[in-house]
């Protein structure tokens, strides 16, 4: 089923690759919450037979979703795949039985869960990934965003440390001391990291492939402040957590504003309030439907900024008994 051309292809397998269900043809309405350290979504259907319904809720066997969606035939984004689903609940609202399925990234699963107690041949950010690859036999890839030039081969004086806890927990950890964030995208764990100013020109920020964000695409006005932005917009799934969003089109006046304000509204929100023009994704929630008219992408988003300075003059150090 399909309305407004919002398309929704919905496939759930057990562990050993068992197709439990395709559900064509039946209302789903998704949330999809990709967040910093692993994704988790909510997916409801209607009208599931009871036999696929027991095959869901019961049984011993995990089992994986993968959500697709497209718009009126355009391009495919694959909001969720390869979800573990965690817990369900079926209940009836006549005359409809709905299904809510909750699930959380295959990869917490799999691997984040993972007791480590390992070590690395050096305290570098590379060295620990590595190990920690080795140690959970992670199938994916660490991927780094925005990161200074050879910050990761870079030694600390410090020597290596030992690592244990779960894998969320070390990763969680490395975060704090190396000023990155990371959420996992797809079968793979995105890291990224968060620079100042000063810093950008060390990075790809400037040259990485981005996303311009057009003003006819919002479902809100957008909400911006100095290094923060917020957007409502028609469901993209090209939004994710590390992206690069671009505000250059972005405009500021209402419709209906006079040509006065339309013609200094170009460029306004890049030059008078946030100064820089690029926002790193950090947090996205797409939510839809093949039946409602829910059809959106919202998305939390940050910009480099200048750290705060503090003066140090004469009034800061004085001799002892000024």
């Amino acid at each position: 089923m399909k309305r407004f051309g919002q398309e929704v292809f919905l496939t759930i397998e057990s562990a050993d690759g068992t197709p439990i269900l395709d559900a064509a043809g039946l209302r789903i309405d998704f949330d999809v919450k990709q967040i910093q350290g692993f994704s988790r979504a909510s997916v409801v259907i209607y009208n599931l037979n009871d036999e696929t319904i027991g095959n869901l809720i019961g049984g011993n066997q995990d089992h994986y979703a993968t959500l697709t969606t497209r718009l009126h035939g355009g391009n495919e984004f694959v909001l969720i795949d390869g979800f573990y689903i965690s817990n369900s609940i079926d209940h009836k609202v006549l005359p409809d039985t709905i299904t809510t399925l909750y699930m959380y990234s295959g990869v917490k699963k799999k691997h984040l869960e993972k007791q480590v107690a390992t070590s690395a041949r050096t305290s570098s950010l590379d060295a620990q990934l590595k190990a920690i690859k080795t140690a959970t036999k992670f199938p994916g890839e660490f991927i780094l965003k925005s990161f200074p030039k050879d910050f990761g081969a870079f030694i600390p004086p410090r020597g290596p440390s030992p690592m244990s806890g779960s894998m969320l927990e070390i990763l969680e950890l490395l975060g704090r001391e190396n000023n990155f964030k990371f959420w996992t995208i797809g079968e793979d764990i995105q890291l990224c990291y968060l620079p100042d100013l000063e810093q950008v020109p060390l990075t790809d920020l400037d040259t990485r492939e981005f996303i311009i964000l057009d003003t006819n695409n919002m479902r809100a006005n957008p909400k911006l402040s100095p290094a923060q932005l917020q957007i409502n917009s028609n469901l993209d799934g090209s939004i994710v957590p590390t992206a690069v969003v671009d505000i250059t089109q972005l405009l500021t006046a209402e419709i209906g504003s006079p040509a006065e304000t339309l013609q200094i509204a170009d460029n306004f929100a890049q030059t008078a309030v946030s100064g820089y023009k690029r926002f790193q994704v950090i947090e996205v929630t797409h939510k839809g439907s093949n039946y409602t008219g829910t059809w959106n992408t919202m998305a939390d988003c940050v910009a480099p900024k200048r750290g705060a300075t503090s003066p140090v003059g004469k009034s800061w150090f004085k001799r002892q008994g000024e």
